[in-house]
């Protein structure tokens, strides 16, 4: 008989990941994965290069060095209490192990990322999808609907802010709020990837709250302004109990010399971070515009490097249709039916030139 695994890891859904390579013979234009379009710096690039030469040792599993430094950047935090992942998903993967299991509820949005369920699925954790429900034309998570969802049973609560795939954010005083009304034996994990990009000055990461109480969570990573996705480094910042029973549980040494180093790199180019974030917001205004001056399109307000665009009933096009005729023509976006939006489309921003080709391209296919 053969071996087989837990039924609930068995039943575990892929992650669906965004297609990268066009037809054959295409410049692919690829807009379905929220990566930057920028590549790393020089001195990123040389600071990995010099860290490959110790790759015969062990990197360092302490990541003290990026940690104090992550700590200066972000405002005096506490390096003590920030942990480093391969990616904030390892960091969501292991607070779902550590304090969700058999029997335990935990609430996302009903557009959540779709990593917070699989992550609680794994751990063997109940998912509690919290749906809109205040009459608003605007598909993000009410907070009110996930008060009056919370249980006895409820241990976590996933919240990105801003959303993925939404763009849009929750200001820091209405998550504070928010956190006030939790259980206090429920846990807050704000997954903060998109933060660095939004430009309202009331969207933060969530820091300031996390050392205000004892159960939140932020996380945040170096793959999105930074440009790092391909390093694979993640970070959060925990109360001081939660770092302890979380960094127990990490494997030791999963991050390589060589994308600590990039990750150090980077956070030494403030400047060219805040080029991104404004050239970023520049483009995702212009594109929008375009967007929404389309027959039966409507593009809600970012907070991050992509927009969602919904096509109503009013529109000439399905959103299934526009993106086989922008895939025909190496321009890749992001299907959101498995985020239950089967009519809305994700497009993340790319460089000037991908996004006056992607425009053309919506503006000749909708004339």
């Amino acid at each position: 008989m053969p071996i087989t695994p837990k039924d609930h890891i068995a039943a575990l859904p892929p992650l669906p990941i965004g297609e990268s390579k066009a037809p054959d013979g295409m410049r692919p234009i690829v807009l379905s994965n929220n990566e930057n379009a920028e590549a790393p710096s020089q001195s990123v690039l040389d600071a990995m290069a010099a860290a490959a030469s110790g790759t015969n040792r062990y990197p360092d599993v302490t990541h003290a060095t990026l940690r104090s430094r992550i700590a200066e950047v972000y405002g005096g935090l506490d390096p003590n209490r920030i942990l480093c992942g391969v990616g904030s998903s390892e960091l969501i993967a292991a607070l779902a192990a550590c304090y969700a299991g058999a029997g335990d509820e935990v609430l996302v949005g009903q557009h959540g990322y779709l990593y917070f369920s699989i992550a609680t699925w794994a751990a063997g954790g109940t998912i509690v999808k919290v749906r809109q429900s205040d009459g608003r034309n605007d598909p993000s998570i009410d907070l009110g609907a996930v008060l009056d969802a919370v249980t006895e049973r409820t241990r976590i609560v996933f919240l990105d802010n801003p959303s993925n795939p939404l763009g849009t954010a929750h200001g820091a005083s209405e998550i504070a709020a928010f956190r006030a009304k939790l259980p206090e034996d429920v846990l807050l994990v704000l997954d903060s990837a998109y933060a660095d990009y939004s430009t309202d000055p009331g969207v933060d990461g969530g820091e300031a709250l996390v050392d205000a109480t004892d159960n939140t969570v932020c996380l945040r990573t170096f793959s999105k302004i930074y440009g790092l996705a391909g390093l694979r480094v993640g970070w959060g910042y925990f109360p001081s109990a939660i770092a302890e029973t979380v960094g127990r549980f990490i494997r030791p040494g999963p991050i390589s010399d060589m994308s600590l180093a990039g990750a150090l790199a980077s956070l030494g180019e403030a400047d060219i971070v805040s080029e991104r974030r404004s050239r970023n917001g520049e483009l995702r205004d212009r594109f929008s515009a375009v967007l929404n001056g389309l027959p039966g399109v409507s593009v809600l307000p970012s907070h991050s490097n992509f927009v969602l665009a919904t096509f109503s009933e009013g529109s000439p096009h399905t959103a299934a249709h526009v993106f086989e005729a922008m895939k025909a023509k190496g321009i890749l976006l992001r299907p959101m039916g498995p985020y239950e939006l089967p009519n809305s489309l994700r497009i993340t921003i790319g460089t000037e030139e991908e996004m006056a080709i992607t425009s053309a391209a919506f503006q000749e296919l909708f004339a």
